[in-house]
């Protein structure tokens, strides 16, 4: 019978050397240990026994550096009972273990552990005795591994540095952005982050169930399972296969060592997975019987394509077909949520994903530089309908192209293809980020670019490639992000006719908003502008001397070097400059909500031409300025609020370009509506009405549809002294949307004088609103109160009032809400 013993729980913590660590040597030469809960890290065990300071406060970043320049030990014992014993061989696996671990049983080397990205898998029958037992993760510090690898390269092997930076981090295979990035911190972790257990087995091991669904012609879907099962011995194995309404039992003849064989059924009735947005999110669950193990998985139904079509002008598309229908990709880039492992919670994947569904999105692309996420996080994009861009994970680099780094990377690729291979949510492959563009950027590879091009291609086609099109064919290898596709090495960052784009000219080169209109894109993979996170979030990191944005605290906590220079030169460009410090961050966010709509409603206007925008990026793995669009405390900055707005499957466009007005209706959704009524009115910022135009329109599914184009000589006032308010009404929907007609710096805005009524309501507060004269980017803030605006980041007329609700996520008093509310808008910021 098969049984497993679960590692988890408390193990002990020590130096290996506490002689050399000048920081730890007062307290571990009082004490042999510490406690370390594992799944977990060490730095979370130093930092819950105040060891070291919390690295996410001030610079304290830098007092800890030392951990991850050490080497360090965890050990516990356990029992073992007689009858396990004798149940099989004993396998000891682990997950996610980072990253060079030797491990002991008894101590006995069991093996070593060189990957974060690989399972690791033991036979540790000889090494058990019945009773106690105790075991030995001795961890070898990631970053003196990386320079030991350093030494032994016949050449270079260059890679980004950042401020604060750990070497050569491009020689392990560890998460990349722990060594530091240009929006987190250098925390050089070690740990184990999943599962460490000992199964006992009698007969054998499943090692991979991979299951692939197709249509049949005469309706249903036929689906096949692969398993891969590692045996001790040949013979006969029971084994069934259950979904829905199918299924399959046999014995399956097998040999000593590896075996892989299949199972088979028909289902006839099930209904289709869809992303968010297009349909429900159906889910069956399968059960397995291998003998005398069991695997349970939940099978959507569904076909993904990338559609790649080479046209007349030399461009080539890319869209994603599912279930034969194009979706356009709307969402973020997603990053490791915290920079210490331990916290990486269920209940923080859930919100931030149910974040993206509540912004209208329906794709995430996991980034190249942190980690084959967590089965929580595929498993919950399956039932919330999140397409998943699937980058391996290397990131803004060269890596080597030894044998003994391919063969490393090697397993990793196939283990993670086969362990992410049955999720209805992975949409597609890619090799990687920026490490094809990167050959250009380092003075070696410039120099030497045929070598640096040969290991690229060795490991990044030979090893990543060849593996995922060998073990799952039926989805999409997209070599490098932003690539053009397989065979084509096109500059992605400036050529938007091909494949996907990563744009960065407006932040990386001062280019002004403006600029978005000067590309066609066919997907934009990457793009994005910075903002700091609201006071209530600063102050989590910030002392209150701190509170300015040249302060030295401010300053580490911005991580680009020309950040918060691109930031205030923007303020300048197009504001008033704001008046505080609380208002440089309000006006932060908001105009980076600025920059995201510009550049989004402009690429949703050019469907089907333009078939995704996923911007850079959602979510902080520390408190810090950054690209993101909810900090790391899980608050939604402005232009969350503004991305559910301008990712609405039906929604009115207008923007100016050469001086015209162009003004549009999209429509993501697969319903048409007929009998739509759609306005265009002008108003003067005192209020003064203009004439309007009215359309009756019909509006087709899936579509963007130009209404009409505007020049200034119609507005009927200066453009500095009006704006253009568009509303569109269905039988079942009310969407709004503004334009302001010149730089907000040069509108004549007038003082909105707000009338504010705060009232109890169900799960929290009602905000109403009033005003005067006409508000822009009215934005409510609660302060360290933990909770969500039902809307923020809107703009109000006097002739009608906005009440907004605030759903609390813990008890809070009226009187409390009343006192931390605070109420931010476009003309206040500047005066």
């Amino acid at each position: 019978m098969t049984q497993t013993l679960p590692l988890s729980g408390e193990w002990r913590l020590f130096p290996r050397n506490p002689q050399e660590i000048v920081q730890s040597t007062r307290y571990f030469s009082q004490h042999q240990s510490i406690p370390c809960k594992l799944p977990g890290d060490i730095h979370t065990a130093l930092l819950e026994q105040q060891l070291i300071p919390d690295p996410y406060y001030d610079t304290c970043e830098l007092d800890v550096q030392w951990v991850g320049k050490t080497d360090w030990t965890l050990t516990r014992s356990f029992e073992v009972t007689p009858d396990r014993l004798s149940c099989g061989r004993a396998v000891l696996i682990l997950s996610m273990a980072d990253t060079i671990i030797d491990v002991l049983v008894n101590g006995a080397v069991a093996g070593r552990c060189f990957n974060q990205f690989r399972e690791w898998t033991f036979d540790v029958t000889s090494l058990l005795v019945a009773g106690t037992n105790s075991m030995e993760l001795r961890f070898t510090s990631a970053e003196k591994a990386a320079l030991d690898e350093a030494q032994k390269l016949p050449y270079p092997i260059p890679y980004s540095v950042y401020p604060v930076s750990s070497p050569h981090r491009n020689l392990v295979r560890k998460t990349q952005c722990h060594s530091g990035w240009d929006w987190g911190p250098c925390i050089m972790s070690m740990g184990v982050y999943d599962q460490i257990k000992i199964d006992f087995l009698p007969a054998g091991r499943i090692c991979s169930v991979t299951t692939d669904t197709t249509r049949r012609r005469g309706g249903g879907w036929h689906v096949n399972a692969t398993i891969r099962y590692d045996a001790w011995k040949g013979g006969t194995l029971p084994c069934s296969i259950n979904l829905k309404d199918g299924g399959e039992t046999r014995n399956v003849r097998i040999k000593a060592g590896m075996n892989e064989f299949d199972l088979h059924c028909v289902c006839k009735e099930v209904e289709c997975w869809w992303p968010a947005g297009q349909g429900r999110q159906h889910l069956y669950p399968m059960v397995l019987h291998i003998g005398e193990q069991i695997v349970e998985k939940r099978i959507g139904f569904r076909n993904v394509e990338v559609k790649t079509t080479e046209d007349d002008n030399g461009g080539k598309s890319m869209t994603f077909r599912v279930n034969g229908r194009d979706i356009f990709a709307k969402g973020a880039n997603w990053i490791p949520f915290d920079a210490l492992p331990s916290r990486l919670t269920k209940s923080r994947y859930n919100q931030l994903l149910q974040d993206c569904v509540d912004a209208n999105m329906n794709m995430l692309r996991v980034w190249g530089g942190g980690l084959y996420e967590k089965d929580w996080f595929y498993e919950l994009c399956d039932e919330k309908g999140l397409l998943v861009w699937q980058d391996c994970m290397f990131s803004c680099s060269m890596y080597p192209a030894t044998p003994e780094f391919l063969s490393n990377v090697e397993e990793e690729i196939a283990y993670q293809v086969r362990r992410l291979h049955d999720h209805a949510s992975l949409a597609l492959w890619c090799g990687n980020n920026e490490d094809l563009g990167a050959i250009n950027w380092y003075e070696e590879s410039k120099a030497n670019r045929d070598r640096y091009l040969i290991d690229y291609d060795r490991l990044n086609e030979g090893i990543v490639g060849r593996l995922v099109k060998q073990l799952d064919p039926a989805r999409t290898w997209w070599p490098s992000s932003p690539s053009a596709g397989p065979n084509d090495f096109s500059d992605n960052w400036h050529n938007d006719g091909r494949g996907d784009m990563h744009y960065w000219s407006v932040w990386h080169e001062g280019k002004p908003f403006e600029a978005y209109y000067d590309i066609k894109p066919r997907f934009v993979s990457e793009f994005g502008y910075q903002s700091f996170p609201s006071l209530s979030t600063v102050e989590t990191y910030a002392p209150d001397g701190q509170l300015n944005l040249t302060s030295p605290v401010m300053e580490h906590h911005q991580k680009n070097e020309r950040g918060n220079s691109i930031i205030i030169e923007n303020f300048s460009r197009y504001f008033r400059f704001p008046t505080s410090f609380e208002q440089m961050l309000y006006l932060s966010q908001a105009q980076q909500a600025l920059a995201m709509r510009t550049a989004i409603e402009y690429w949703r206007t050019l469907r089907p031409y333009c078939m995704g925008a996923l911007y850079w990026q959602l979510d902080d793995n520390w408190p810090v300025a950054s690209w993101s669009s909810i900090d790391y405390t899980g608050k939604w900055k402005l232009l969350h609020y503004a991305a559910r707005r301008f990712f609405d499957p039906l929604t009115p466009i207008a923007y100016m370009k050469d001086d015209k007005i162009e003004v549009y209706v999209v429509n993501d959704t697969t319903q048409q509506y007929d009998d739509a009524k759609f306005s265009i009115k002008t108003s003067r910022f005192n209020g003064d009405k203009l004439p309007k135009q009215v359309y009756h329109l019909s509006v087709p599914p899936q579509s963007s549809t130009h209404i009409c184009t505007i020049s200034k000589r119609e507005i009927g006032a200066p453009i500095n002294e009006a704006f253009i308010y568009l509303k569109l009404r269905t039988t079942d929907r009310y969407v709004e949307n503004t334009l302001l007609l010149d730089l907000p710096k040069r509108c004549g805005i007038c003082p909105p004088q707000f009338e504010v009524q705060v009232t109890e309501a169900q799960g929290g507060f009602s905000v109403t609103l009033g005003c005067k004269a006409p508000a822009f980017w009215v934005s409510l803030d609660a302060g360290d109160i933990k909770g969500r605006f039902s809307d923020n980041f809107f703009d109000i007329r006097p002739t009608a009032q906005k009440q907004v609700l605030f759903k609390v996520k813990e008890p809070c008093t009226l009187e409390r809400f009343k006192g931390n509310l605070k109420i931010f808008d476009l003309y206040t910021s500047g005066h």
